[in-house]
């Protein structure tokens, strides 16, 4: 690999470390974020180059959900939920509402499913087009 190549990985790393981590941790929480980000970054090494040079962003966060989603499949609960198990659902616009406190966020957040979370964290932290978060999806 050529030296060039070497370097702009570690400037995307540099930058996106972290963002990749609280990425992960949106969809894994924070015990298993952290393997899902080593994993991602090893995957990423492996096939550097093969991304469009304009979305590297885009690409990457692709390679940290795959991951996160792998982790999750490999830790699947092997038991079925009858119907009456789950929980009633609120009407969220008015929970949404009520819950607008700042220090709450992170609950409200927890509440939501996986997916909904996923793409509220990257339009409004990651600040991602909603071309780019269609790109990831």
């Amino acid at each position: 690999m050529v030296e060039h190549d070497v370097a702009a990985f570690e400037e995307l790393y540099e930058r996106r470390k972290r963002h990749a981590f609280l990425y992960a941790r949106s969809i894994l929480g924070a015990e298993r974020a952290e393997d899902a980000c080593q994993e991602a970054w090893l995957r990423a090494w492996r096939s550097w180059g093969a991304a469009d040079a304009r979305r590297l962003d885009a690409w990457l966060l692709r390679i940290v959900r795959n991951c996160a989603i792998d982790t999750l499949r490999s830790s699947r609960p092997t038991e079925e939920l009858a119907e009456g198990d789950l929980p009633p659902i609120e009407d969220f616009d008015e929970s949404v509402v009520a819950a607008l406190d700042a220090s709450q966020v992170g609950q409200m957040l927890e509440v939501l499913s996986a997916p909904l979370r996923e793409v509220l964290w990257l339009r409004e932290v990651m600040d991602l087009t909603y071309a780019d978060i269609a790109h990831l999806q």
